[in-house]
């Protein structure tokens, strides 16, 4: 029997020691989602066995069983933490994928020999060819895209899944493989689109939306601003804008300046000899990145890109920042063929152990058409404002044919999960609780409650103030919205109340018409259709001045027309009457004793209320405007170029009991613009003229603000009515620095404070008329209301710390200017609350 046992294994022995194993799998980055090319995969032992990913991160190692080295298989590339894995011996065939977390940016294995360092050449290299590789030096281009975004609630610890506020989630830990290294996820919103580009140089871009799937999110606002989680950009270009910040590319013409990168590799990449350099910033503190590219040796144009957001960084609420890019090459220029941007929002630096919000974005590019005759010829006849929506929606099959790369099993599974979720209570509270707070208004069904600034408030004439107010939202009707509000005041003891009504014909071009009627007590003599030049607080923490109000009855109707997104314009008819309040005081300074002579003839006239019938013209133009729409509102979030905005208002004596005819003409030109690595910079200039005898009410009050907030409207060391004019000119100037000098402060780095400066300046004058008109009310003449300026121009300065907490700002002010005007404050401290990424 022995001898048969014996005989059995030399049989066998040969085809055990031949038996083989194949792994296979791939080697992802654990933030891009992206492959980690020509990454080392090995299995380790005293004679290590191992393969080197492709470009796509994939790999496959097949072997003799008997000749594993060990029962461990192991990742590695520079820029990466190490990643072991176990290998099952029992299986012939197993998959094994790789997730790896970026490491440090420290180079430590990298060894630059005397002389200069020979990948600031390749460098040199780059910038010189990029021209030949940037799209917008093309004469013209056409280019099919695809968009995925996608929004999660990432960081979910896997011991929720017992917590009770998870009870109607567990489908969101049931699409988890338990051997994967993939955390738990809420997805909240996930959109495609496919839309062609067209390019003509010297007249922009276009962009005509095909199709379009969206699933999560049905707050327009909200995917609005998702999809424009980041501009347009070029690497090649030599600063990249990512929620409004400017980061210095790797790629730009001082590149070196703020970059050292040292050659770690090369290989052919699809025939091309190819160099894998890393780069990372030289100085802490500076709108940077960190992380590698392969480059054509040939014609020195990208090929791969991976690079995060470097370390100390000055953005709020964003702990992490990918960029991943991927080129082809066509007719020796290399076009981009897909672009992903991660955004990684958390309240803390310790994302690991709270929960927080992802964003990916992914744009992919094919059928790149470049400098043919035709398409200037289409180019003319795109229209991107000329979409029907419904067409946009395609079916199933259509994506599954259309879409440029295949949805993976998370993906797929992310769908189905945004469509359960929105049933859940817990998210409805949850999306509920965040509209209310960026909104200020509380859903309750068809219905909206707030908003909830205005619930309580305290002035000089009203004391203290309660108000509520509530209005019909998008679940009673799309295209109707109605909002009333009442408040009572217990100084004065009087109710006040508003009553509003619009009706949207389109929201996309947004054309509507709307009715308006107001009945309060305010500190702006400005119509409905004017900036508010106070606050919603401004009767809160003022100085001892006195308190200038006015009891408003205002009606107005309106139509407003949009021809394109930016450019519009806009018809009101405005009746009001304004009585301004002071009998109530014992003191005669305290109140607002407006009187006017209305009739140059007989002086022994005086009126002590106004009431005026105004129609009003407005045009407005923003070239490339972005807007976060809503179904009754859009939400400026800005353009590249400067808005225009011109106004014309015709008052008309004899209608409604008017009592002026007079004409007003404004132009007003505001713009914002970064300023490369010294943060970003705004103007305002704005001026008009008014026609005809009256009351200064009706001129221009430039806006003073008595009150310890800054105000962004005012001018902030200027009191109410302390100026007024019937021509003017004005200028506001302010440079953000975004912590450009802060940075460079060890110890004040880490507060992450940015530091702002900023110039205002006016400028006018009043007629003989206007002067003679409103003689009783004039500083001139013993009055406490307004004066004119006799000395040059009003001009202020400050300079303060922004950022403090992420949502304060303090600044310190100085007049320079009209110092012995009454109540003029030559200094002061004003603080308010500002946020910006």
């Amino acid at each position: 029997m022995r001898n048969l046992f014996i005989l059995a294994f030399l049989a066998w022995a040969p085809l055990l020691m031949a038996q083989k194993i194949l792994i296979t799998g791939q080697v992802i980055d654990d933030d891009t989602e992206e492959g980690v090319p020509f990454c080392s995969v090995f299995i380790p032992g005293d004679i290590p066995m191992g393969v080197t990913s492709d470009v796509e991160g994939k790999y496959r190692i097949e072997m003799e069983l008997a000749n594993l080295p060990s029962d461990t298989i192991m990742a590695a590339s520079v820029g990466y933490d190490n990643l072991m894995k176990r290998i099952d011996k029992t299986q012939t065939e197993l998959s094994i994928n790789f997730r790896l977390k970026s490491s440090s940016v420290e180079l430590e294995t990298v060894m630059v020999l005397a002389g200069e360092n020979p990948a600031n050449e390749v460098v040199r290299r780059i910038v010189a060819n990029k021209e030949r590789n940037k799209r917008k030096n093309f004469d013209n281009y056409q280019v099919e895209c695809y968009s995925k975004t996608e929004l999660d609630l990432n960081n979910i610890d896997p011991k929720m899944k017992d917590s009770p506020l998870f009870k109607d989630l567990q489908f969101i830990f049931e699409n988890i493989d338990s051997t994967s290294d993939v955390k738990p996820f809420l997805p909240a919103y996930v959109a495609e689109r496919i839309y062609d580009i067209f390019y003509v140089n010297g007249k922009g871009k276009k962009e005509l939306l095909k199709a379009q799937k969206v699933s999560g999110v049905e707050n327009s606002t909200v995917v609005d601003f998702i999809g424009q989680m980041h501009d347009e950009f070029d690497l090649y270009d030599n600063y990249i804008t990512v929620l409004g910040k400017e980061f210095i590319s790797p790629f730009a013409n001082n590149g070196l300046f703020f970059y050292e990168y040292y050659i770690i590799d090369s290989t052919h990449i699809e025939d091309e000899w190819s160099y894998k350099l890393k780069f990372k910033p030289k100085r802490r503190g500076e709108n940077t990145f960190y992380g590698d590219f392969w480059v054509s040796v040939e014609n020195y144009g990208l090929e791969i890109v991976n690079m995060r957001m470097s370390e100390d960084v000055n953005v709020n609420l964003v702990n992490r920042l990918l960029i991943y890019a991927e080129y082809k090459q066509q007719d020796s220029i290399w076009l981009p063929y897909k672009e992903k941007t991660v955004i990684d929002f958390a309240l803390s630096k310790k994302r690991e152990k709270m929960m927080g919000v992802i964003g990916r974005k992914t744009l992919m590019y094919k059928d790149f058409q470049i400098g043919q005759e035709e398409l200037e010829k289409t180019y003319k006849k795109v229209d991107p404002e000329d979409i029907d929506y419904i067409a946009l929606e395609k079916a199933d099959s259509f994506w599954s044919e259309q879409r440029h790369e295949k949805l993976t099993d998370n993906e797929k599974a992310v769908y189905k999960m945004v469509d359960s979720i929105k049933t859940v209570p817990i998210y409805q509270t949850a999306a509920k609780l965040l509209s209310t707070i960026s909104t200020g208004f509380l859903e309750v069904g068809p219905v909206y409650l707030g908003p909830y600034g205005s619930v309580f408030n305290y002035n000089d004439i009203e004391g203290i103030r309660l108000g509520f107010g509530v209005g019909t939202g998008p679940q009673f009707s799309k295209k109707l919205r109605l909002y009333g509000y009442g408040a009572y005041g217990f100084g004065d003891k009087r109710w006040k109340y508003r009553l509003e009504g619009q009706y949207v014909f389109n929201r996309f071009k947004r054309r509507e018409v709307g009715l308006k009627y107001i009945n309060d007590v305010l500190f702006d003599n400005r119509n409905s259709e004017q900036t508010p030049s106070q606050g919603l607080f401004a009767g809160f923490l003022r100085r001892d001045v006195p308190a200038k109000m006015l009891a408003v009855k205002e009606f107005k109707a309106y139509y407003q027309h949009t021809y394109k997104r930016g450019f519009s314009n806009r018809l009101a008819v405005i009746h009001r009457n304004m009585i301004p309040q002071g009998a109530i005081f014992s003191r005669s300074d305290r109140g607002f004793n407006f009187r006017y002579y209305p009739d140059a003839n007989d002086y022994t006239k005086i009126d002590t209320a106004v009431t005026t019938t105004e129609i009003l013209l407005k045009f407005r133009y923003a070239y490339k405007e972005k807007l976060l729409r809503s179904y009754f509102s859009d939400l400026s979030i800005g353009t590249q170029f400067p808005i225009i905005e011109l106004s014309y208002l015709a008052g008309i004596k004899g209608v409604l009991g008017s009592k002026y005819n007079y004409h007003r003409i404004s132009a007003e030109i505001s713009h914002w613009f970064n300023v490369g690595p010294v943060g970003w910079f705004s103007y305002r200039i704005e001026g008009g003229k008014v026609f005809g005898r009256l009351p200064y009410l009706l001129l221009e009050s430039h806006p003073g603000n008595e009150a310890y907030f800054y105000n962004p409207e005012s001018y902030n060391l200027m009191n109410s009515f302390e100026f007024v004019s019937d021509i003017w000119v004005g200028v506001r100037a302010v440079q953000h620095f975004d912590g450009f000098f802060l940075n460079r402060i060890p110890l004040i780095r880490k507060l992450k404070w940015r530091e702002v400066a900023f110039f205002r300046g006016v400028w006018g004058s009043l007629s003989q008329e206007n002067q003679e008109a409103n003689a009783l009310n004039h500083q001139d003449n013993g009055g406490p209301y307004y004066g004119s300026f006799n000395q040059g121009p009003y001009m202020e300065v400050g300079a303060g710390i922004e950022n403090i907490f992420k949502v304060i700002r303090v600044d310190a002010l100085w007049r320079l200017s009209y110092f012995d005007n009454q109540d003029a404050q030559k200094f002061s401290v004003r603080a308010t609350l500002s946020f910006y990424f």
